[in-house]
């Protein structure tokens, strides 16, 4: 029933409600016994849906290069380059005269150098943008320094492993010292180790070792520090076990006695699998070092209107192969 423009004010007045200079009263429209609103829909998802305050990570590859060598800083970001130095002994002996004096006995000296490849990343981010994060309990400042953080050690890995093109800088696996990689062994027709049984499978890495052996006249034994890497399809095969039970590992462990395994993707390519074996130190010498200059360094945060913007750097030589005959890849498993 509608509500008349005299009724409206009778009731207003009787409830005190007055409005002085009030010329006239909307009442059309006005019900008190029909609904004008839309039919009950329900409550928005919005208000029902469950906000987890956890934030799940997106994960990377693992960065396992560490894990073969270890890291050395060498200077800092204002160094242009390394300098080493290797002596290599010469010479030779003849029988004994009163009056000769050759041959000599004498060293030859080198000087390798490494660059240092300085690298960066910068990060930015808006008040308003970190506030509109913050309503959705996002940290999002802290996660772009961990973003940064992480990207800079991405490019760490990969420049221990494979260097930085145009630079006096090599990997581990592509250093012009290193051996020529060795194929496995072929049966029958077989050349993967998919395709292979757990036994020839060790023969293929006895065959790795005699590499090393051989190139280092001996010095590498079953006793040396010994590290075996392969890309995760080829570590699996490493599981493959006899009917008696002693998987490849098992029986690799009874061989060497101080063998270890590191899981490296970067082992596994378009044109086939490989795997590395290297001893890690050779008569208590490092074998390898993997160089940096700084690990990570902030630079200056910089305000602007709304926003602020952030530069983080970090130095690397690579991988600084002392003794390359210690390091074997075989390709093709």
């Amino acid at each position: 029933m509608a509500i008349s423009k005299y009724e409206l004010r009778k009731a207003m007045k009787d409830a005190g409600i007055v409005f002085d200079g009030a010329r006239d009263f909307i009442t059309e429209g006005m019900t008190a016994d029909a609904a004008i609103t839309s039919p009950n829909v329900g409550v928005p998802a919005v208000f029902t849906a469950y906000v987890d305050p956890s934030v799940v990570d997106i994960l990377t590859a693992p960065r396992n290069a560490r894990l073969l060598f270890g890291e050395t800083r060498k200077g800092d970001w204002t160094t242009s380059s390394a300098i080493f130095k290797a002596a290599e002994i010469v010479g030779g002996t003849a029988p004994y005269t009163d009056y000769g004096n050759e041959p000599t006995a004498d060293v030859n000296v080198v000087y390798p150098e490494r660059d240092n490849y300085v690298y960066q990343t910068t990060i930015r981010y808006g008040e308003r943008e970190a506030a509109v994060a913050s309503r959705a309990t996002i940290d999002l400042i802290s996660e772009k320094q961990r973003s940064a953080a992480e990207v800079l050690d991405i490019d760490a890995n990969k420049f221990y492993l494979r260097g930085v093109a145009g630079k006096r800088i090599y990997g581990l696996l592509n250093d012009p010292n290193l051996n020529a990689d060795i194929s496995p062994t072929t049966v029958g027709t077989a050349t993967q180790w998919a395709d292979k049984t757990t036994i020839q499978i060790y023969d293929d890495i006895i065959k790795l070792f005699g590499e090393l052996a051989t190139n280092s006249a001996g010095r590498i034994t079953i006793d040396s520090d010994l590290v075996l890497a392969a890309p995760p399809a080829v570590m699996v095969m490493l599981g493959k076990s006899t009917e008696y039970g002693k998987s490849v590992i098992d029986i690799l462990k009874n061989y060497f006695t101080n063998i270890s395994f590191v899981t490296l993707p970067e082992l596994a390519n378009a044109s086939g699998n490989s795997v590395l074996l290297a001893a890690r130190t050779v008569d208590g010498a490092p074998v390898a070092e993997l160089g940096y200059s700084e690990k990570m360094r902030s630079h200056q945060l910089i305000p602007e209107l709304s926003s602020y913007k952030q530069k983080f750097s970090a130095g690397t030589y690579g991988a600084i192969v002392l003794r390359p005959y210690a390091i074997q890849i075989m390709a093709g498993v």
